[in-house]
């Protein structure tokens, strides 16, 4: 998105949520993410070349399952750090990458790795096997175990 359209979006995405909560006495879930979300947006000073570039590369590595090294490219953008780049390469390759979670990390029993989670890449690569390990060890697909961890 060049920053021209930036503009455009962000400009009318701010009168648009204001326009839709104005009458409203508190924020849905759904206005808070958007809210917040519209405040990251503009955050960013990443460029989309950038995001583009470093994503490419970390998708390729993620395809042969070298799962620090595509952390690691992810992390490199602004405002990224492990919680959203498992983030993406869960949604781009659910069958094969989990979402790091703190809830999760405490159910797994392994609280040595609260700490470190957020910016450690080989803890998340250490969460993933276990994931991966438990979710073939009960038949079933990663993003179901990781729904199961939820209940």
């Amino acid at each position: 998105m060049k920053r021209k359209d930036k503009l455009i979006w962000y400009k009318d995405e701010f009168e648009d949520i204001s326009r839709e909560i104005k009458e409203s006495d508190s924020l849905s879930y759904y206005y808070f993410l958007r809210i917040r979300n519209f405040k990251l947006q503009n955050s960013t000073p990443e460029s989309e070349e950038h995001i583009q570039e470093l994503t490419k590369k970390a998708f390729v590595l993620a395809k042969e399952d070298k799962i620090k090294e595509a952390i690691n490219q992810l992390i490199e953008l602004e405002g990224v750090a492990i919680p959203i780049a498992s983030t993406i390469l869960a949604m781009k390759y659910p069958d094969k990458f989990a979402i790091i979670d703190s809830r999760v990390i405490k159910k797994l029993g392994r609280p040595e790795w609260l700490k470190g989670y957020l910016n450690k890449p080989e803890i998340y690569e250490n969460y993933l096997k276990v994931l991966r390990s438990m979710a073939k060890e009960k038949n079933m697909l990663l993003r179901e175990l990781e729904r199961s961890l939820f209940e």
